[in-house]
């Protein structure tokens, strides 16, 4: 769907809080992956590796750095 542009626009990772989602792209798609915001640079996701599990993140990680799209707030 095209849930990420709904809702506010969130532009600035610092102005994040918790429970904004934050969307990545993936190899494949713009917006190929999705987390909810949890605080202190985390985030809680659904992993696509080889263990498909929810793990937290730190969006400070490279990966996620470098695939960061974008991020919005939608209550």
């Amino acid at each position: 769907g095209n849930n990420w542009n709904k809702g506010t626009k969130i532009t600035k990772i610092s102005d994040l809080q918790p429970g904004d989602l934050v969307f990545f792209s993936d190899d494949v798609d713009p917006i190929g992956h999705v987390g909810i915001y949890i605080g202190d640079g985390e985030f809680i996701h659904a992993s696509s590796g080889s263990s498909y599990c929810v793990k937290i993140s730190s969006l400070s990680e490279s990966y996620y750095t470098r695939m960061y799209q974008c991020a919005r707030r939608i209550l």
